[in-house]
């Protein structure tokens, strides 16, 4: 524990800092908060300007019942009865149980609606009713538990697969809470069912299917809190204790020390600063510092994080504070015909994680890293495929990232799939014959926190970019596009540097077609290694075609012999991972499990 560390005065400040917030962007008129609507390219048809959200302004509710000041009381009961009355009641709608993010849009009206809001709302709602429900006046719990109960009916009827992580868990507290809150024996049977489903779920690898998301491996540690904190029944808690540690395991097993920073593969990220954000601060009981909380908005989930008891097990702090030399860790995330398996390199200065086989959906960080910079802070490596649709640039989810990694070094190979997603992985899809738009198609090297770089250059088959502590390599082997080989540029960020190989370029948005383009890919290796580590000096990665792939062959700095193989054309996501193969020094690289103890004995 942090010597001037006090979880009192830390919740005190979380919630002053979200009610301040939520007192500006309160709507008497409405009941609700208006914020600015954030823009959101799914979902919602409301991308800006001032909107009503139902999920803000419940838990706006929550943290008035919590600070309890003159008239927050009746300001909080007219949003509980608000957010209510916005709910789709109707058990014949599909949108049943489950709210729009707007008042001003019901869920009906989005496209798609969002079902995870009957699992984001509900636990509001069972959070409000743990810690305030005796004191709510009669129609206002009447009214909660009705909401509750209809939330909880969607989650039923929805039933995720167990592979989903974060909504998995957060569904199943919700079933197992409203059951003991409803004494609705069945709804409590099936969260206990839910539960045991899941554990066996995360023991088929041992792991997470939604890997190392340091966003919703936050919402899954605050809801195997919350079950912690307000379910009552010996097997459930058994398993949400076994489930809490494996959590925590996976979460250590990529923490990098050094730059405080979580390392990559992750399924599904939001931010390459991972920061100290409040669950953590209260888990570690403020051995990482408590940095300053800055000014919120119409945002009230910063504030919830006071009304949850996080823990950090005993176990875990030696893991957390230093790092136990520089190793490799592998580890199987999904087990299939065609497992994914990340592997990622720890060392005094950098961290360097890959995935062997992903798309390039904007969430997702199929190789990423970070180091320590010469002033102490951390800086980040950001793989990923870049669409200029002439407009903007935005991560193009069409994309196919395969690597396979030894140490800090990696063998890389990036292609396109169809049918696949424009910005969205799955809800915009551009399907064989469709044609779309593009001014350029590059895979980027964001080097966030490098030494500025004074202008544009093309650069031969690769470079060496001093990062003053570390030494970034990146070498092209080849590819095509179209007939046209790709090049490599080094580009100035306002904050750090830019690597592109570029596979597409055009003065003018063009209009592609998938079955027009040939050949669509391009190969190489990265390296993110110590200043003082030796220069490759040795050949670079060599690419050869036939049939209908491409391989990749390259003996690393180290002296391990990489290869890895992969679709050269635009094929389904499955041919493509049915093409996918890798070798280390020879044979199949290991993908062990995290652990071999069962959460389901």
């Amino acid at each position: 524990m942090h010597p001037v560390w006090s979880a009192a005065e830390y919740d005190r400040a979380l919630l002053r800092a979200a009610l301040s917030g939520g007192d500006r962007h309160w709507d008497p008129e409405a009941n609700l908060l208006q914020v600015e609507a954030p823009y959101n390219p799914i979902h919602t048809h409301i991308k800006g300007g001032l909107a009503h959200p139902t999920r803000n302004s419940l838990q706006y509710a929550l943290l008035l019942l919590e600070r309890g000041a003159a008239g927050d009381t009746e300001r909080a009961h007219a949003a509980i009865l608000r957010v209510a009355e916005l709910q789709d009641r109707s058990e014949e709608s599909p949108t049943y149980g489950i709210w729009g993010y707007y008042a001003e849009e019901p869920a009906a009206k989005m496209d798609p609606p969002d079902w995870n809001w009957a699992d984001f709302l509900g636990i509001q709602l069972l959070l409000i009713h743990a810690r305030h429900g005796d004191l709510l006046p009669a129609r206002v719990r009447d009214e909660l538990r009705e909401s509750v109960r209809h939330a909880a009916a969607s989650i039923v009827r929805r039933d995720v697969p167990m592979t989903y992580t974060n909504v998995a868990v957060m569904g199943t507290f919700v079933a197992l809470a409203a059951g003991k809150l409803l004494d609705d024996e069945a709804l409590f049977a099936y969260g206990k069912d839910r539960m045991t489903r899941l554990c066996e779920a995360i023991d088929t690898t041992g792991s997470f299917t939604e890997f190392n998301s340091p966003s919703y491996w936050g919402v899954v540690l605050q809801t195997l809190t919350l079950i912690r904190e307000h379910v009552r029944d010996e097997r459930v808690l058994e398993l949400n204790a076994r489930l809490h540690d494996r959590l925590w395991l996976h979460f250590l097993a990529r923490w990098h020390p050094p730059t405080r920073q979580l390392s990559g593969p992750m399924a599904r990220c939001y931010s390459n600063d991972l920061g100290v954000p409040p669950f953590l601060v209260k888990a570690v009981r403020g051995a990482l510092g408590t940095p300053e909380i800055g000014p919120v908005g119409g945002e009230m989930s910063i504030g919830v994080h006071a009304c949850v008891d996080y823990r950090m097990p005993d176990w875990a702090a030696a893991r957390l504070a230093a790092l136990e030399g520089e190793h490799e860790h592998r580890e199987l995330f999904v087990g299939s015909a065609h497992p994914e398996t990340g592997t990622t390199w720890l060392d005094a200065v950098t961290t360097l994680g890959s995935v062997n086989h992903q798309d390039t959906w904007l969430q997702r960080r199929a190789l990423f890293g970070h180091w320590v910079r010469p002033d102490g802070s951390a800086g980040h490596l950001h793989v990923h495929l870049v669409k200029d649709d002439g407009a903007e640039d935005f991560d193009f989810a069409s994309g196919v990232l395969s690597t396979v990694q030894s140490g800090p070094h990696v063998a890389w190979m990036a292609g396109f799939a169809c049918p696949a997603g424009d910005r969205h992985h799955h809800l915009d899809m551009i399907g064989p014959g469709d044609r779309f738009r593009a001014r350029s198609l590059r895979l980027v090297v964001d080097l966030i926190g490098a030494p500025p770089v004074p202008e544009a250059i093309e650069v031969e088959r690769g470079i060496a970019l001093d990062l003053g502590t570390a030494r970034l390599e990146l070498r092209l082997a080849g590819g095509s596009f179209g007939g046209r080989t790709p090049t490599v540029g080094l580009v100035p960020r306002a904050d750090g540097a830019r690597l592109e190989v570029v596979l597409f370029e055009s003065a003018t948005p063009a209009e592609l077609d998938w079955a027009a383009v040939g050949d669509a890919f391009a190969a190489g290796s990265l390296s993110l290694v110590p200043s003082d580590a030796e220069h490759d000096g040795g050949p670079g990665p060599e690419v050869a075609t036939a049939g209908d792939h491409a391989e990749v062959r390259w003996t690393t700095p180290r002296g391990n012999r990489l290869t890895l193989r992969g679709g050269r054309s635009v094929v389904s996501r499955e041919e493509h991972a049915a093409l996918y193969s890798a070798t280390l020094d020879g044979a199949a690289p290991p993908s062990p499990r995290l652990s071999d103890s069962r959460l389901v004995p």
